[in-house]
């Protein structure tokens, strides 16, 4: 697995000795054809009007392509549904989703965390968040630690119109069916998009796969962050297995059995 230290690091530039934005896609060899002109346009005006060092989170530089390259070289799979346009600081990055169903929607991923997640319904909505300073990293949220009530982000979410609710759920259930028809990590890349984009409704289907050791986190977390009640002896039988999620187990719901001061799952 490659990590950070694989490739020297240098300070990311927000500066680059272009003429216009489109020398700047050719220099970093991003294929803006599968970016609409609107998306070209944003990220133009983004980085005109942000070449300081203020901000963590900036476009992908020169200094930062070999380190980026590697990357994506290893894992060319896994982000070939992606445009990876941004970085952070830690070598994390952020991406528009370019195929599928969804389109449009912005992705975090790092070395960390391999798995693309979409955490933004579009550009314009992560763009904000990052000039508001609602976000200043782009490392893959946890949704476990994540508050309901003051999250930075469109996926998960508890606060969406009845259109957002409409189109993420017909979303969800593309996603959910698209799950059934895959094996390995394509299953899991397909169903940690669900479990951030699916509305608290269809939550429920994901007992399905709660037993997995890949998605259970991630599910125990989308629990919480809902306050969905999982059946008691499910939530039981995993903590009987699962040392490490019990706290969490516990806050959801589950009661183990209390013998003296041991508890008995």
């Amino acid at each position: 697995m490659i990590t950070p230290n694989s490739v020297p690091r240098l300070a990311i530039s927000h500066n680059l000795n272009t003429q216009d934005m489109n020398d700047y896609f050719k220099l970093l060899q991003i294929d803006t054809s599968v970016l609409t002109t609107d998306e070209i346009r944003i990220v133009n005006d983004w980085y005109n009007n942000n070449k300081t060092e203020d901000c963590s989170i900036s476009l992908r530089s020169l200094h930062t392509q070999e380190a980026y390259h590697a990357f994506s070289k290893e894992n060319k799979e896994l982000l070939s549904d992606f445009c990876i346009l941004w970085e952070d600081e830690e070598s994390n990055y952020a991406g528009i989703c370019i195929k599928g169903i969804m389109r449009g929607k912005i992705v975090f991923i790092s070395y960390d965390n391999q798995h693309p997640i979409p955490v933004f319904r579009n550009i314009d909505s992560f763009l904000k968040a990052v000039k508001s300073n609602r976000i200043t990293d782009l490392y893959p949220p946890q949704v476990e630690y994540l508050s309901a009530t003051n999250n930075p982000f469109d996926y998960p979410s508890i606060n969406r119109t009845s259109l957002e609710l409409e189109q993420d759920s017909s979303a969800a259930d593309i996603l959910w069916n698209k799950a059934a028809t895959e094996k390995d990590d394509a299953m899991i890349n397909t169903i940690l998009s669900f479990i951030q984009i699916a509305t608290l409704q269809q939550i429920p289907k994901l007992k399905q796969y709660i037993f997995d050791d890949t998605l259970m986190g991630d599910i125990l977390g989308i629990y919480k962050f809902y306050g969905y009640k999982e059946d008691a002896n499910v939530l039981l039988q995993i903590g009987k297995e699962n040392k490490h999620f019990r706290k969490i187990l516990k806050e959801l719901g589950a009661t183990p059995q209390k013998i003296l001061w041991i508890e008995k799952w």
